[in-house]
């Protein structure tokens, strides 16, 4: 089993690994990306303002302003616990819907788009290898599929989602 100061150093690289994923992905800042990465690693409890700013050790007015535009995104919200004026910060299911509802609508436009390009090629060429394109639509089909069910799930287990 691993040591508090070891299991600290695998959250901080993986963090650093996530949030440089989530900067290319999403666009996001360094440092939003990396609160992202933090608060993914800590949903279920969220993470304070202080907590953010020792563990990724930015100035307060770096996280301050970042919290405020992920949460203006909807890819992040705040909570608070009776008795603590805290805020609590996680991570939004109607961001996750968000971003999965954008890549269900790239999909289908690729499928779609790929549709019109075999026609065209069986138009001009006469005939086209269906097998050879198949596997292909198929991905794209098996992956909005997938995404919906995933989007359906996290609905129906999110009510501020519906």
């Amino acid at each position: 089993m691993k040591n508090r100061k070891d299991l600290e150093e695998e959250k901080k690289y993986l963090v650093e690994k996530f949030g440089l994923f989530m900067e290319g992905q999403e666009k996001l800042s360094p440092i939003g990306a990396r609160i992202f990465a933090t608060l993914f690693i800590n949903k279920e409890n969220g993470a304070t303002f202080d907590d953010l700013v020792h563990f990724l050790g930015a100035s307060k007015s770096t996280i301050s302003t970042n919290l405020q535009s992920l949460t203006k995104s909807n890819m992040i919200v705040y909570f608070t616990k009776p008795g603590d004026r805290k805020k609590y910060y996680t991570l939004s299911p109607v961001g996750f819907i968000s971003r999965i509802e954008e890549k269900i609508a790239d999909y289908k436009t690729e499928h779609f788009l790929v549709g019109q390009i075999l026609e065209y090629k069986k138009t001009a060429n006469g005939i086209i290898k269906e097998e050879d394109q198949q596997p292909y639509l198929d991905y794209l089909s098996n992956t909005v599929r997938l995404l919906e069910q995933l989007r359906d799930q996290i609905k129906a287990k999110c009510p501020i989602t519906n």
